[in-house]
């Protein structure tokens, strides 16, 4: 199949294409489940293809792209722009448990549509899918107000000094709390390891952290706040 072209929609009677990346069985289910319910939405295929996302991209076509971009030592930032950049007219709706306050704007200014947490209602996934197909962004009620403070402040101060970080920045706390070295670090990110021991000195200067012994503490308790 070729993709869709710039400006290209969805007839009105014709069914909707989901493509669903995710790397849980269990909430794949789920997410079935909750879909079929709707008579036009129509599961195109499911799988975890990492890296390989947009290859599937361009051999479903779909309309909409339900991604949880965020696993273990993976870039769900960069896939999010890699995929958004080559199919420009997809639409695309970010389910995950990564709380929104930190990831949500992010995540939409990376290419994404919405920001769906998985702690939500079957009938908010349907509102989602339905306000990003109809070229609009979806987010929670609460991340809407929380922006439309953010603006009208025009001086706001995150509430934690992680949003200070830059993307490619959270991304590295977030190995070194997974337990990564440096070294191995810079094995998946393909960069160099004195690239890397710079970002963790820019990371421990804008957390205020003294040495590598505080930044790894640091980012093991952040990590560890992600899964309660």
């Amino acid at each position: 199949m070729s993709p869709k072209k710039k400006g290209q929609v969805v007839s009105p009677e014709a069914d909707i294409r989901i493509l669903i990346l995710d790397q849980s069985p269990v909430c794949f289910e789920g997410l079935r489940a909750i879909i079929a319910r709707q008579e036009r939405l129509k599961i195109c295929d499911y799988t975890w293809m990492g890296e390989n996302a947009a290859d599937l991209v361009q051999r479903q076509n779909p309309d909409l792209l339900v991604i949880d971009p965020f696993i273990e030592r993976a870039d769900g930032l960069w896939l999010i722009k890699d995929v958004s950049t080559r199919f420009p007219c997809l639409r695309i709706l970010v389910i995950t448990h990564k709380p929104e306050e930190i990831y949500a704007e992010r995540i939409l200014r990376a290419g994404a549509s919405g920001y769906w947490m998985k702690s939500g209602s079957a009938g908010e996934l349907i509102k989602a899918i339905e306000t990003v197909l109809s070229g609009q962004v979806y987010v929670s009620p609460r991340i809407a107000l929380f922006a439309v403070h953010k603006l009208m402040a025009r001086s706001y101060c995150d509430r934690t000094l992680v949003g200070n970080l830059t993307d490619r920045e959270l991304h590295i706390f977030g190995l070194i709390g997974a337990g990564a070295g440096p070294g191995c670090i810079a094995g998946d990110l393909k960069l160099s390891r004195k690239t890397i021991e710079t970002y963790q000195d820019r990371i421990k200067a804008k957390l205020g952290y003294t040495d590598a012994s505080e930044l790894r503490t640091g980012a093991r308790h952040w990590v560890d706040s992600l899964r309660v």
